[in-house]
């Protein structure tokens, strides 16, 4: 790695397939729940599911299409540490002096790039109610409220934990487990 930041933009392209992937998501939770024909009519259960695939898929798609006009790009590294912008719970601004360790973590299938860090509760805490129980949920899953994907990124996984690796190294003097 160089002194230089390097930008990785949002990938366009990944971001369309999630909006698509979104709204034939709500579509066919809409079937399932409120179509006259549909199975969850007189099932709570599926009426239930039905109406909570509406409100999550919905709502990706709402963000998948913002994102898609977002033009800071999705994730930077430079001296200073990186700028996660790659997600609805992204980091923000992470100092290479925060940072003790990253790994690779697998959840639901989606391998991530989980970042430790010296004081969890402070990534935890930014943003909103919302973005806090998220990041609390991260933690459980993950043991860090920090993990990136490359999903929404012009980028692949492989060479995301690379750059982040090289950083480390540079910038810290190791720290990754991977």
């Amino acid at each position: 790695m160089n002194s230089e930041p390097v930008e990785i933009p949002l990938s366009k392209g990944k971001l369309v397939m999630i909006i698509v992937g979104s709204y034939a998501f709500v579509v066919l939770c809409y079937w399932m729940g409120f179509y006259e024909d549909g199975p969850g009519r007189g099932n709570p259960v599926i009426m239930l599911v039905a109406i909570a695939g509406l409100i999550i898929f919905a709502g990706s798609g709402l963000y998948g299409t913002a994102k898609l006009f977002d033009q800071k790009p999705g994730f930077v590294i430079d001296e200073l540490g990186f700028i996660d912008n790659s997600s609805g719970i992204a980091a923000g601004r992470v100092p290479w002096d925060d940072i003790v360790g990253l790994r690779e973590t697998l959840v639901s299938g989606q391998r991530m790039i989980t970042v430790d860090v010296i004081d969890p509760e402070k990534y935890i805490e930014q943003g909103g109610f919302l973005k806090a129980k998220l990041n609390s949920a991260n933690i459980n899953m993950t043991g860090s409220a920090i993990n990136i994907s490359a999903n929404t990124l012009a980028i692949k996984h492989a060479e995301l934990w690379q750059l982040l690796a090289d950083g480390m190294d540079e910038f810290c003097g190791g720290g990754q487990d991977g």
